[in-house]
């Protein structure tokens, strides 16, 4: 299916659901050089859970603040943290249209201690300040492939209690398809290759421009939905929103990407996450690989596949009955992993 991309879609930023949430409020920290952007409602209402988000490669808040939306309407508070290198974060090169990396590892890194001070700090329950209420990980694609690095290395606070109480996630990044592509011997000369120019785009890559597709290096559509498709070109057309602009990633950017991919895949990585995890397919996806992913489910202990065979890339911006039917089972999944136990869920504070 082909949607036309329009130069510009000012009447998309109009709708209310495409606008920031009541209470919406951007931070900053400044870790290892590089401003790394968070936002959350600042909202005084009883939530049952937080939620903290990792989004997919060239993401930016903005675009999920319908997902907000929903989540609040739960009593479910959002926190979305702008990946460095993206977003409103700050960029790792001069031209800030590169989506370069420096490390994935390094990411986590500060993942983790934006997590341990700012979620924790969150999630601590208005009516008794000795508990927490739940944290539950929600990440799509690259941000998927981070969650479950994350959970493996990382799902512990500064006083070794576990974080996260379950995770969802939808298309995460277990292996490229355009690296599958490729027979397994071929792959990783090509991509050493390509490494010898960092700073250079990936082939075919290039700076954003108005009137190009959602990424330059794309030529089909993430989402089948006509409004939300359109919904990134909109804030980068859009001048109030010229910082968020970002093309095409970087040879590093690509080489670190294998990198942490052969890191997921290795014996006995995932089978050590022991949270539960939904995890939505979308079966017409063109950037990740689903053979990886269902192998991937088969590995974790605790996982649930959803497969949805009309949804492109980006389940949480495709049509309606696509993204409610995996929202939905987000919500009872949480219920019945989380909410619903003693206490709704919540943790003393050791």
């Amino acid at each position: 299916m082909t949607l036309e991309m329009k130069p510009n879609h000012p009447e998309l930023l109009t709708q209310e659901r495409f606008q920031a949430p009541k209470d919406w409020d951007w931070s900053f920290r400044t870790l290892k050089n590089i401003k790394i952007r968070y936002g959350q409602s600042r909202s005084r209402k009883d939530y049952r859970a937080v939620v903290v988000m990792f989004e997919g490669l060239g993401d930016f808040g903005e675009q999920y603040f319908e997902l907000a939306r929903n989540l609040d309407a739960r009593d479910l508070k959002l926190i979305v943290i702008d990946l460095p290198g993206q977003g409103g974060s700050g960029r790792y090169l001069k031209n800030s249209h590169k989506r370069h990396s420096v490390n994935f590892s390094s990411v986590l890194e500060d993942l983790h201690t934006l997590i341990d001070e700012v979620a924790l700090s969150a999630a601590v329950d208005p009516e008794d300040n000795h508990k927490r209420l739940p944290i539950i990980l929600l990440a799509h694609s690259l941000g998927g492939h981070l969650a479950l690095r994350y959970l493996a290395e990382y799902n512990k606070s500064s006083r070794c209690t576990s974080i996260f109480a379950c995770a969802a996630m939808t298309a995460p990044m277990i292996a490229m398809k355009s690296v599958e592509a490729f027979p397994k011997w071929l792959s990783p000369l090509i991509i050493r290759f390509l490494a010898l120019c960092p700073q250079t785009y990936i082939p075919m890559g290039s700076d954003w421009v108005v009137g190009s597709k959602i990424r330059p290096y794309l030529d089909y559509v993430l989402s089948s939905d006509p409004e939300r498709s359109n919904l990134q070109n909109a804030f980068f057309s859009n001048a109030l929103y010229k910082k968020l602009i970002i093309g095409s990633p970087t040879n590093k950017w690509l080489s670190d990407a294998f990198d942490s991919c052969n890191i997921i895949q290795k014996p006995n990585y995932l089978e050590k996450i022991n949270v539960p995890i939904l995890i939505g397919l979308a079966e017409q996806d063109a950037l990740v690989s689903n053979n990886a992913i269902r192998a991937a489910a088969k590995k974790l202990p605790h996982a649930e596949l959803l497969e949805f065979p009309t949804a492109h890339h980006e389940i949480l911006m495709e049509t309606d009955d696509i993204r409610n039917k995996f929202l939905d089972r987000f919500f009872t999944f949480i219920d019945e992993n989380v909410l619903m136990k003693p206490d709704n869920g919540k943790r003393h504070i050791q």
